[in-house]
């Protein structure tokens, strides 16, 4: 999966802000999404506006509480006071304009026209569209956001299997809560046959071309990125991003405890960017740092 961070230029950028009054500014992009944090503090205030294009679906978190903003499309401006984890859905193909007060934290996610047409597919159930919302709190839908900010802050950072699960997570979340008229039809269970999953956990260990991704292990089981997501979750009861990192880590251990290697060569070897985040994330899990792990272990 490539993952891009993308600069903007110019007064106004492609929501209609004016990028120099703006206190944030952070893009990433992923397949059939454009995740955003747009950011304004202080005392605030400013007009966007956006013509009609065939561009998706905009949803807005907010990550901060009283942002108020008058506006809408056409015939349906309305005043709305957003705190946090309030959301919004709105399309693109209408012409929509606002006028914002005070200071405000949003977290968006731009639905690309190809998400919507494979809705269906993507949920493994009908939900041929989104309910379109303003201000409707949904705090599972911020943590989500909040889980994403890191990558945006630091894109160059980017662990690619962590963005694309926390992306189809947050496509599968919003199709399930947010279902337009078509709502949602009863649950089923997922399950991979051990031959599938002997596959898929073969994929996530190449890592090689970035072929550890969920879009690429779903199409070689020929499943949808939520159905392989859902199904690799029900039968080994963990995500394959933690699948993955328990299994980068059980060969570190080895490393470290059978080998003289330093800690940045185990770091590349196991699949992780660099030392720094090998340290992090053995840290989490195991409650020590590799050095001093190694040194108990000997």
């Amino acid at each position: 999966m490539n993952v891009a961070a993308v600069s903007l230029s110019g007064h106004k950028d492609s929501l209609g802000c004016a990028t120099a009054r703006l206190a944030r500014d952070d893009v990433l992009c992923v397949p059939q999404m454009v995740f955003r944090r747009k950011s304004a503090f202080g005392p605030h205030s400013s007009h966007i506006e956006t013509e009609a294009q065939d561009r998706g679906l905009l949803v807005g978190v907010s990550l901060s509480d009283g942002h108020r903003r008058i506006g809408g499309a056409p015939g349906h401006v309305r005043e709305r006071v957003f705190n946090c984890g309030d959301i919004y859905i709105r399309d693109f193909d209408s012409a929509y304009s606002a006028d914002m007060e005070g200071s405000f934290d949003f977290f968006l996610i731009e639905l690309a026209p190809d998400f919507l047409r494979d809705a269906e597919r993507l949920a493994e159930r009908p939900a041929r569209d989104l309910a379109r919302v303003q201000a409707k709190e949904d705090q599972v839908l911020r943590h989500l956001a909040y889980a994403l900010l890191p990558a945006l802050a630091r894109p160059d950072a980017v662990d690619a299997l962590f963005v694309e699960q926390l992306s189809t997570a947050i496509g599968a979340h919003l199709l399930h809560n947010h279902p337009g008229e078509a709502g949602p039809s009863a649950e089923r269970s997922y399950r991979l046959t051990p031959l599938a999953i002997r596959r898929a956990q073969e994929l996530l260990l190449t890592t090689e071309d970035d072929k550890a991704s969920i879009a690429h292990i779903a199409d070689a089981l020929s499943m949808s990125r939520n159905g392989f997501f859902r199904a690799f979750r029900e039968s080994l009861g963990v995500t394959p991003y933690q699948w993955l990192l328990t299994q980068r880590i059980d060969h570190a251990r080895r490393l470290l405890s059978g080998t003289d290697l330093p800690l940045a060569e185990i770091a590349l070897t196991c699949g992780f960017s660099d030392q720094s985040h090998f340290t992090r994330v053995f840290g989490r899990l195991e409650g020590m740092s590799p050095g001093r792990w190694r040194q108990r272990a000997r």
